[in-house]
């Protein structure tokens, strides 16, 4: 499945080659790739698939594990973008709470329809 110039598409794809232990530290979704991985290539080299249905799969192992790794960093990204607009939101409340002026009002508008950010310190160097 290899040749001498082969680019490995993982970070640890000569160790599932070589049908090494998982390494530790790997997120779930470079488990679950590992594992399918590590398979395929004893499933190859015990010749129980051929060289186009290996590739095929290895394809298809990496789609799955590139749109995992995509997912879950949007996923990280998404859970740091509310808990981001929470507490700017919270704070512009606070602010309009101590102060009802029509300035503070506006900027917790801002805040929940995403034009502005509330903290001060962000936004100075925004």
């Amino acid at each position: 499945m290899s040749t001498p110039d082969y680019s490995y598409a993982f970070p640890w794809e000569r160790e599932a080659m070589q049908g090494a232990e998982m390494p530790d530290g790997l997120s779930m979704y470079d488990q679950m790739a590992y594992i399918s991985l590590r398979t395929l290539y004893h499933d190859y080299h015990e010749k129980r698939m051929d060289r186009a249905t290996a590739s095929a799969e290895k394809r298809r192992i990496f789609g799955a594990w590139d749109r995992a790794k995509r997912t879950a960093e949007f996923e990280r990204k998404l859970a740091f973008f509310h808990a981001r607009l929470y507490k700017d939101t919270e704070m512009a409340k606070t602010a309009v709470r101590k102060d009802p002026s029509p300035e503070n009002a506006i900027r917790l508008c801002n805040v929940l329809d995403g034009l502005e950010k509330y903290r001060p310190e962000e936004t100075a160097h925004s």
